[in-house]
C-alpha cells in the first residue's frame, strides 16, 4: 500500500520511526479520520481547522495543507492503491524527536493513509452502557484528537468483556460526555440532546455538522436522564449510529429526527 509521508509517495512498510519518536514516547501527536467518497459530504475543511488549532494548542507546526491539496493526496492515494467507492483517510501529525516531557522544537512530521469504508451513513449499533473504568475531563487539548487515547482504549476493553456494543463514559463529575469512539446524542420528545464540551469529550466534526444542521442543546446531565429519552444515537466521521438498548430500556429509530443530516450523508 502506498501512503504519503511528509508530502512524499512511500510505501508503508518502507516507513522506519526512529525509537525516539514522540509520538512514541509520549503520544505527543495528533490525527484525525477523514471519510469521503462519491455518497458523503466532504468535510475536509472541518478537519483541518481542528487539527491547526490542536497544533496551535501543542506549539506544533501544522501541515502545510490546504483543504483542496489534502483532497487531491486522498485521491491520488486513491487512485494509486486501486480503491473504489467511500475512502477512510487518517492523516497524523508528531512533533520530531527531541527533549523529554518538555520538547525542544515545534517541528512536525505527517503522514496520510487510506482505505476502503463500507461503513453505512446511519445505522443500528445494538446495546450501550456505561464504563466503569475510564472518564474524561477537560483541558486544553480535549476538543481534539490526540494520539494519547489510553481512557477510550480501557474503555473499549471494558466494552468488549461486557458484551456491549458500544461504551459511554462520563466525565470527572459523573456528567455523560461522549461514546469511547464517537460523539453522544439522546432525543426526549422532539428535542435532540449532547453532552457539553465542558464535560471534555471530544469536539467531533460530525457533531459540528449535527449542530449546525439540527436544534440540539448542549447539556450537563447525569446518566439516568437516558432513561427519559425515546432514542439515543453516536456520530463520528464514519457516520450516525443509532442504539436499541440501554440496561433494561429500549429505545426506538430516531431516524425521522435525522432527515436533514441524512440527505447530507447519504442518497435516500
Amino acid at each position: 500500500m502506498k501512503a504519503i509521508f511528509n508530502s512524499r509517495l512511500i510505501e508503508i512498510d518502507s516507513l522506519a520511526l526512529n525509537i525516539k519518536n514522540r509520538a512514541f514516547c509520549y503520544g505527543d501527536g495528533l490525527f484525525e479520520t477523514i471519510v469521503t467518497g462519491p455518497n458523503r459530504i466532504n468535510l475536509t475543511d472541518f478537519h483541518l481547522q481542528r487539527l491547526t488549532r490542536a497544533c496551535q494548542v501543542l506549539d506544533l507546526e501544522p501541515p502545510q495543507l490546504s483543504s483542496k491539496t489534502l483532497n487531491e493526496m486522498i485521491s491520488q492515494l486513491a487512485d494509486i492503491n486501486q480503491l473504489k467507492g467511500n475512502i477512510r483517510a487518517k492523516i497524523q501529525v508528531w512533533r520530531e524527536e527531541g527533549g523529554l516531557y518538555t520538547p525542544e522544537q515545534s517541528a512536525s512530521s505527517f503522514l496520510l493513509q487510506v482505505a476502503e469504508t463500507t461503513k453505512p451513513a446511519f445505522t443500528e449499533g445494538g446495546a450501550v452502557g456505561v464504563s466503569e473504568s475510564s472518564k474524561v475531563s477537560h483541558n486544553a487539548i480535549s476538543f481534539a484528537k490526540t494520539m494519547s487515547a489510553l481512557p477510550y482504549v480501557l474503555a473499549g476493553i471494558e466494552m468488549r468483556q461486557k458484551n456491549l456494543d458500544e461504551i459511554i463514559l462520563l466525565d470527572t463529575q459523573g456528567n455523560l460526555a461522549e461514546t469511547h469512539s464517537s460523539n453522544l446524542f439522546w432525543v426526549e420528545g422532539n428535542k435532540i440532546f449532547t453532552p457539553s464540551l465542558q464535560t471534555g469529550c471530544i469536539e467531533g466534526i460530525m457533531r459540528k455538522l449535527i449542530l449546525e444542521t439540527l436544534e440540539v442543546k448542549e447539556v450537563l446531565a447525569k446518566p439516568e436522564i437516558l432513561l427519559q429519552a425515546d432514542s439515543i444515537f453516536n456520530s463520528n466521521a464514519s457516520g450516525i449510529r443509532y442504539f436499541t438498548s440501554f440496561g433494561k430500556k429500549k429505545y426506538s429509530n430516531p431516524k425521522e429526527k435525522l432527515m436533514e443530516v441524512l440527505k447530507l450523508l447519504q442518497p435516500l
